[in-house]
């Protein structure tokens, strides 16, 4: 029995009161202590007990008499059934000498032989309503009919807190064979409707349940079915013995315990403390990432997640249920966080990067879109299938602004091969912004190789999307400026000057090209003629006439 400490003055505290239905007979039971002495009361629809209990009480083999009671103790026993009372007061002396005194209503009975007769008759009831004995009680009856023989008593018990001095005398005291600890183990989730008395041993006796692989099985699932998060989180967070992770029953019965945690709150602290405290297999890791995955706190999802500081990403089983459970957030904010989260701190290879990109695709969010993107830095997109996951990811923002920026910065960060610039200017034909396309092409303009006709023609699918033809000379005359400003690029140019619409605009990139040193092909200036004809305007066409006969 647990001590409880009081102040000086008599403070009874009330540890437990419940009304159970057991068959058809109902019955009421409480207890208290005063720091002396400890008081137990007890009724069902036939008789009600009193018992008092003071130092420390032996029972005979046969639980029909005391053996013993420490020097000062006592013990005093009332029963009342259908309104006839009797009652027993044994009080030891100083030297352990023990007094009877025998009663059967107000009238003082000699105790032999009707007291004596009586105490046999109510003694086991009020061994099985007190915890009196318990541990010798084990002992006994451990050594008579086994594990068995004192599970069966133990079902005999209503009281939570006594049952748990059985069930503590047996796992505290015998060397139980595994068998014995399963019996045990299962016992005290069927038996005990007390999520704190079974939490408590748990708690206790956890590394004798730990013991080896099959006992920790069945004691995860005992544990899974405590109905109390609370303690079902402490007993998991109180586990010091090394779980072996590598074994597959070990782990599925570990982590779906902690499934079965309602609160997101105490799952996540456990799922903390385990990746912290114990060694996860790879296999392990990838059931906790599932686990993740259940939570419906976008919060705890995170805040797991991030916490996770040993993890091996190139194990594709890892890789698919991390980003899984980055997937099942509904929180744009935790999801980008801990995708950024991931960029910053794990190496990264080919697979990773491109199911990360899946998962940015899944945003619903361009602000989170955008921010994770530019988190990016080592991504290699020399890749085709990176490169296709990347740009699907910029096509899929809905945001300009947001696009216009990746884009830009993908142009600074990174080095396009020819599939890479064909993806890019295909991504910036999709925005609807003129100002962003042409903010993205212009810098692209400054940086594109004009050797590779495939990248000019890519650049020029883009550049024929404007609908604002301020948007469009501008990118035209400022291509024409580049140092790297070539024949074929001249071509590309005045064909893309003819679908300008405004003359001012169109006649400004002819004499624009008239300025350049491709002017002096034969066919470039032919098809610069062809294009000038096309202006509506005399005043600018003899504009750009003029200007190429200076």
């Amino acid at each position: 029995m647990r001590t409880i400490k009081t102040f000086p003055f008599v403070l009874a505290i009330f540890l437990s009161l419940g009304y159970i239905a057991l068959s058809a007979q109902e019955y009421s039971y409480n207890y208290c202590y005063n720091g002396t002495k400890k008081q137990y009361k007890y009724s069902d629809n036939f008789s009600n007990y009193e018992v008092q209990v003071k130092g420390t009480i032996k029972v005979n083999d046969d639980d029909t008499g005391i053996k013993s009671i420490s020097p000062g103790g006592s013990l005093k026993i009332s029963k009342k059934t259908f309104g006839n009372k009797r009652s027993i007061i044994i009080e030891s002396n100083s030297k352990g000498n023990l007094n009877y005194e025998y009663y059967e209503g107000r009238q003082e009975i000699p105790f032999d032989p009707e007291g004596k007769k009586w105490l046999a008759d109510v003694l086991l009831d009020v061994v099985r309503l007190t915890g009196i004995d318990a541990e010798g009680r084990t002992k006994r009856i451990y050594a008579k009919k086994g594990i068995d023989g004192v599970i069966t008593e133990i079902h005999e018990i209503s009281s939570n807190s006594v049952m748990a001095l059985y069930f503590g005398a047996l796992l505290g005291n015998e060397s139980l064979n595994n068998d014995e600890v399963v019996a045990v183990c299962a016992s005290i989730s069927h038996e005990m409707s007390s999520n704190t008395e079974r939490g408590r041993l748990y708690r206790k006796y956890s590394d004798i349940f730990m013991k080896d692989n099959t006992t920790a099985v069945v004691f995860f699932s005992s544990v899974s079915r405590l109905s109390s998060n609370t303690e079902r989180g402490s007993v998991l967070r109180s586990i010091k013995t090394k779980i072996d992770f590598d074994d597959p029953k070990v782990t599925e019965a570990y982590f779906a315990g902690v499934d079965k945690l309602s609160s997101n709150t105490e799952r996540g602290s456990v799922m903390r403390d385990v990746e912290r405290s114990q060694d996860l297999s790879n296999n392990a890791y990838a059931r906790f990432l599932m686990s993740v995955k259940k939570m419906s706190s976008n919060t705890e999802m995170g805040y797991v997640i991030r916490s996770i500081s040993k993890i091996d990403m190139q194990n594709p089983e890892i890789s698919n249920a991390y980003f899984n459970a980055i997937d099942a957030m509904s929180s744009n904010t935790e999801a980008g966080s801990t995708m950024r989260y991931l960029i910053k701190t794990q190496e990264l290879d080919d697979h990773n990067y491109i199911r990360l990109l899946g998962s940015i695709k899944k945003l619903t969010s361009n602000t989170e879109m955008g921010s994770v993107l530019r988190y990016m830095h080592k991504i290699n997109l020399n890749n085709p299938q990176i490169a296709d996951a990347y740009f699907l990811s910029i096509g899929s923002m809905t945001s300009n602004t947001e696009s216009g920026s990746v884009l830009r910065y993908t142009l600074k960060e990174y080095e396009l091969n020819s599939n890479s610039w064909a993806l890019f200017f295909s991504a910036t034909g999709r925005l609807t912004s003129n100002t962003e396309m042409g903010s993205v092409l212009s810098v692209a303009s400054q940086n594109m190789p004009y050797d590779e006709e495939i990248v000019i023609d890519g650049f020029f699918v883009a550049t024929n999307k404007f609908s604002s033809n301020t948007e469009h000379g501008r990118i035209l005359r400022g291509v024409i400026n580049n140092p790297e400003f070539n024949k074929y690029t001249a071509y590309k140019v005045l064909e893309s000057t003819r679908k300008l619409t405004s003359n001012t605009e169109k006649a400004n990139v002819l004499i624009k090209v008239s300025g350049s040193e491709q002017i002096k092909d034969p066919e470039i200036r032919k098809l610069y003629l062809s294009t000038a004809k096309t202006l509506t305007s005399d005043s600018e066409y003899r504009r750009v006439v003029d200007k190429l006969m200076e």
